[in-house]
């Protein structure tokens, strides 16, 4: 599977002298900076394992690329969307296994960051406005009629539907591995800020 990743040019540098990369939680801005995102980090890293397998050892969190990018399995065009460049980086072109791959639909994933559900009514095809609106408050009744730990079980099976297969037509695909490793690496790109 092709995919591209974003790194910062320190960690393009630590791979060269290691031969792979893993996410290292204490430097991720959305796990450290931003916080509040662990939960959906740990997550996604709970569903990597009943799903591909479990991490070397070591590794608590994922690496995060793009498998579909503007509805084309493409590079991502850095001047555009929620690429940011804050630093002398990278663009990684790789080749990963789909085995070691999960997909996630993007635009759905800020329903895990944002701690709320992935309502049934986004799967419903050729269904008005209206209509949606009336789909989620059904299941908004429905959610807050849950004790609170059911709440959390029916959150989090809800989240399962924003996991994609490689075919899926979607605009916005993201890709989540364990490691990378530099003979993965296809093509790279230097980017400066």
């Amino acid at each position: 599977m092709k995919l591209w990743t974003v790194q910062p040019y320190c960690v393009y540098e630590l791979m060269q002298k290691e031969g792979v990369y893993r996410c290292d939680p204490k430097k991720s801005e959305f796990i450290q900076e931003w916080g509040g995102f662990a939960n959906a980090y740990d997550w996604i890293s709970k569903q990597m394992k009943k799903r591909i397998g479990n991490p070397p050892n070591g590794i608590e969190y994922p690496v995060w690329a793009w498998y579909i990018y503007e509805g084309k399995n493409k590079r991502p065009d850095m001047r555009h969307r929620d690429v940011r460049v804050n630093e002398k980086s990278v663009l990684l072109e790789v080749e990963i296994s789909d085995s070691e791959v999960l997909l996630t639909n993007e635009e759905f994933w800020h329903s895990v960051l944002n701690d709320n559900i992935y309502y049934k009514a986004n799967n419903m095809v050729n269904i008005s406005d209206e209509q949606w609106y009336m789909e989620v408050e059904n299941e908004d009744k429905y959610f807050n009629s849950l004790s609170p730990e059911e709440k959390i079980s029916y959150k989090e099976k809800s989240w399962e539907n924003i996991i994609c297969l490689p075919d899926v037509d979607t605009p916005y695909v993201q890709a989540t591995f364990w490691e990378l490793k530099v003979s993965q690496i296809k093509r790279t790109w230097i980017l400066k800020k």
